[in-house]
């Protein structure tokens, strides 16, 4: 908008210069020309000047992001304005605009990969004494129902005023109560949580929503993380072992499982030939070739196995 209003008056003012040019070459103005054109020039500047403040207070406020206006004469906020466009008049209010989505901090040790251009990894004591340097990303978003309280009461620079301070003084009291080798491993998830809790407090106080704390890398002293992955290896070797030493019980267990049903089936024949001597001729046939055929007979019947065979 303040682009437009600057081309118009450059166009207003090389018209009225080619005017008095043109004028100037046809003898010049009489004192009632001069007389008419100096009221002119008045109601001309001052209608560009209300054109001027009326145009520049005019706001565009972009999605996902809220005005704070604060009047200078009367001393007080007026409601935010919301995304889309806005009238509030120049001069005498100040206009600041506040991004109210989500938002990232990092600090890393990494360069370049947090929001300072430096390393910036949190350098912390743990319970048993050990430094450990940390990676962490908070996303967070401001109260878009206190962003004038927040103007107010902290202003633009939220993120070095509290973000920042909030975050490492909360890491350092947190981790002060683990021991090393927990934070790195089998309590980091519990110390996410807590921590998220503890930032959660911290924040809401100054208008600030906090929303996810990740802890992105620990990095701890090179001894004490070779100590650490040596347990590793020595707890996966006793998880291995414990394994094996399961299999080969259940193992043992089909095979009596296995020795009980054949010593049952023992049992059953012995029975079957204490109460019939043939049964294990009959046994005995019953395992031969299938192609086998068995025929029955008194013992005094004489066979004529050419005609069986015939069949």
């Amino acid at each position: 908008m303040q682009g437009l209003i600057t081309i118009v008056a450059l166009v207003i003012v090389f018209a009225l210069a080619a005017a008095y040019a043109r004028k100037m070459q046809q003898g010049g103005f009489t004192q009632a020309e001069i007389a008419n054109m100096t009221r002119r020039g008045w109601g001309v500047g001052v209608l560009l000047v209300v054109v001027i403040v009326l145009a520049s207070s005019i706001v565009t406020v972009p999605v996902g992001e809220r005005m704070v206006v604060y009047n200078l004469l009367t001393r007080g906020f007026r409601t935010p304005v919301v995304p889309g466009y806005g009238f509030v008049l120049p001069v005498i209010n100040e206009r600041i605009l506040y991004d109210v989505r989500t938002q990232v901090y990092t600090m890393s040790g990494v360069v370049q990969e947090g929001n300072v251009p430096r390393a910036d990894s949190i350098e912390v004591l743990s319970s048993d004494g050990l430094k450990m340097d940390l990676d962490i990303t908070v996303q967070f978003r401001l109260d878009d129902q206190q962003i004038n309280d927040l103007h107010a009461d902290i202003g633009p620079e939220y993120i070095d005023k509290i973000i920042r301070p909030t975050v490492r003084e909360a890491i350092r009291i947190e981790f002060a109560r683990h021991e090393a080798t927990e934070a790195f491993s089998t309590k980091r998830e519990e110390i996410e949580r807590s921590l998220e809790q503890r930032m959660l407090a911290a924040l809401e106080k100054y208008y600030i929503v906090l929303q996810e704390v990740q802890i992105r890398n620990i990095e701890l002293p090179p001894m004490v993380a070779s100590a650490i992955e040596d347990k590793k290896k020595a707890q996966q070797e006793a998880e291995r072992m414990e394994y094996i030493l399961e299999r080969a019980e259940k193992e043992k267990e089909e095979k009596i499982i296995r020795a009980e049903a054949e010593a049952a089936e023992i049992e059953i024949i012995n029975e079957q030939l204490e109460m019939s001597p043939n049964y294990l001729n009959w046994l005995a046939i019953d395992k031969l070739n299938e192609d086998i055929q068995l025929v029955i007979t008194d013992g005094d019947t004489i066979l004529n196995l050419d005609a069986i065979r015939a069949r």
